[in-house]
């Protein structure tokens, strides 16, 4: 397996990054993904920041409303393509929140603070979901970290737990280049068929042990490794079935 960048000089340029900051421990914040499929999110506001937002959202399968008085030209061409539901309108108080019957998350990213946290407190209230604001990390249920996306198949947050969003903005810029050419394609291939082959041996397999013992076989057989370093995924793909079913012949027990 072939990388770009050693594991040393990756290590070596990101304790340069770490020791420029200074770090104070206190509450220590978990990174969850939240499972958005088939979910409906709000979010409040039309500009820069509502428009990445926007587009974080679009790739999680679940239904998006966008409530403003104006929007990102980007936002606009979202609606046009039916891609979220767009209600141009002014926010002058929470009355609007009772045009939605359920909420699972509301993002509020207006430029008005003390309009944002009473629509959080309320969409809490009302709907009991997930809430959200930069600038507001003591009603926000969590903080909305930094992503470095990697041809989505690899998705690395950097958080800074809502101390300084511009930080963990920064750090990404730092720190992007350096983990991008240290995944090369291999590696991105190699998760694809992890991910496929996991699905085929659940079907199989009950044992969550055994179906880890295969897919780690499989992580490290050489010859499926050098179909994914020439490129030809499918021949990788047709050996890692037949792994799974040499897998199965030598251990009977593992159904």
């Amino acid at each position: 397996m072939s990388i770009d960048i050693s594991t040393n000089v990756l290590y070596e340029r990101l304790k340069h990054v770490f020791n420029m900051l200074e770090f104070s421990y206190g509450v220590i914040h978990m990174i969850v993904d939240l499972n958005l499929i088939g979910k409906r999110v709000l979010v409040i506001g039309g500009g820069i920041e509502s428009s990445r937002k926007v587009e974080a959202l679009l790739s999680q399968q679940c239904e998006i409303f966008v409530v403003a008085e104006k929007v990102e030209k980007s936002i606009k061409n979202y609606s046009k393509e039916g891609k979220i539901l767009l209600d141009l309108k002014r926010i002058d108080d929470i009355g609007f929140l009772n045009n939605y019957k359920q909420l699972d998350l509301i993002l509020a990213t207006s430029d008005d603070p003390v309009l944002n946290r009473k629509i959080l407190i309320a969409g809490k209230e009302k709907y009991g979901c997930y809430v959200y604001a930069a600038d507001d990390p003591q009603v926000s249920d969590f903080s909305h970290p930094s992503v470095i996306n990697i041809k989505d198949t690899v998705q690395i947050g950097i958080s800074t737990g809502g101390r300084s969003p511009l930080m963990g903005k920064s750090l990404r810029k730092t720190l992007e280049p350096l983990i991008k050419i240290s995944i090369s394609d291999l590696i991105l291939m190699q998760i694809n068929l992890q991910d496929q082959l996991r699905t085929e041996a659940k079907k199989i397999i009950s044992s969550v042990a055994n179906r880890k013992k295969f897919l780690i076989e499989l992580l490290v057989d050489v010859r499926v490794n050098q179909f994914l370093e020439d490129k030809k995924f499918s021949m990788a793909r047709k050996l890692a079935v037949e792994r799974l079913t040499s897998f199965l012949k030598k251990h009977p027990n593992a159904f």
